[in-house]
């Protein structure tokens, strides 16, 4: 009988453990909103112009995946709208302002309407710092950098974290 019960203890704690190793995926914005320079485009939805920054918790111990749902990204030419994760830090003495450094960016290029797209991209929240962040954030721009005229307009639907 006890080696049945020390059978079912390790079996117990064996799946507890699996699981607390699964990564958890969070959502650290939800909504529509508009990105672009051309708001009447989605004239029924809030805009934020060229670009939007949410910031987020990471462990800096564990690599993650970001995933972006968005609709109508429509990237013809270039390489795509950029999406960073940023790590911001904290002057520990107070004299200093904070600073911000960019750790990841990422590219978003597709070719949809009228249809949400999970963009999802792997992350180190620790590449190339050589200090722990005191918090992190992503940040959105819309590909400026080709033809004025073939600027992208899109819906911006979800962020998310699996870490």
């Amino acid at each position: 009988m006890k080696t049945l019960w020390v059978a079912v203890l390790f079996v117990f704690v064996g799946l507890n453990v699996k699981a607390a190793a699964e990564p958890i995926r969070k959502t650290i914005w939800q909504g529509t909103l508009h990105l672009g320079d051309n708001p009447e485009q989605y004239s029924n939805v809030l805009s934020a112009g060229m670009t939007m920054q949410i910031p987020c918790k990471l462990d800096r111990e564990k690599k993650g995946k970001l995933i972006i749902t968005a609709r109508d990204i429509q990237t013809l030419l270039g390489e795509g709208h950029y999406a960073e994760l940023v790590a911001h830090f904290e002057d520990a003495g107070g004299d200093s302002p904070a600073s911000e450094l960019v750790v990841e960016t990422f590219r978003i290029k597709g070719d949809s309407t009228n249809v949400d797209i999970d963009h999802t991209f792997e992350f180190d929240p620790a590449k190339g710092l050589m200090a722990p962040a005191s918090y992190y954030s992503i940040r959105l721009k819309v590909d400026t950098f080709i033809k004025f005229g073939l600027w992208d307009d899109f819906l911006l639907k979800r962020i998310d974290i699996e870490q």
